[in-house]
């Protein structure tokens, strides 16, 4: 019975010894975890005495929020003028007061990379010309996460199950003894 007891105790403490070490050989000394990424729309932003906007390319489209810089009140009713390059020179339309969109032909803008612009806004008597880069990252990259190997979780539970059948069946074997001892004595 003894020996019974010892092998139990024994697989307990690898079991104990094999979870202390589930992570492998890491010395723990990791990276702080990566923040939950979203997606977000490429955007461009600028900014003069009298006017903000930023411009958030979606899909084919480029649109652009426009406010006052002195209280946020949207403007309306601007005429706006877009150019970045030779790859594109396009007047924004009013969708909203102070949503404006540039829809886009196939192939501009669609490329990784970064996109300067140079914007006009005429609002009535003011008129401005701001500056800003919009860039397209490249997402072909995945994040890279610390791979799951070296935990091996079934291992623990098999062990774990491992460990409770011995102890019941070492608990039905005693109680056999026990009744042989009874009934013969």
């Amino acid at each position: 019975m003894k020996s019974l007891f010892t092998l139990i105790a024994l697989l307990l403490s690898l079991q104990i010894a094999g979870t202390a070490n589930a992570h492998g050989n890491d010395d723990h000394e990791h990276a702080a975890p990566a923040a939950p990424t979203m997606q977000v729309a490429p955007r461009a932003s600028a900014q003069t005495e009298d006017f903000e906007l930023v411009a958030v390319l979606q899909g084919r489209s480029l649109i652009i929020y426009l406010d006052r810089f002195a209280d946020n009140s949207l403007v309306a009713d601007a005429q706006i003028e877009v150019e970045s390059g030779s790859v594109l020179k396009a007047i924004a339309k009013q969708t909203a007061p102070g949503v404006y969109v540039i829809e886009l032909s196939k192939g501009v803008m669609e490329k990784v990379g970064k996109y300067p612009l140079s914007i006009s806004v005429q609002a009535g008597e003011l008129g401005d010309v701001m500056t800003a880069s919009l860039e397209i990252p490249d997402l072909s990259e995945e994040a890279h996460d610390h791979p799951e190997e070296g935990k091996p979780w079934w291992w623990i539970a098999l062990g774990g199950l491992v460990i409770i059948i011995l102890i019941v069946s070492g608990t039905i074997l005693l109680k056999r003894r026990q009744r042989r001892s009874a009934w013969g004595a």
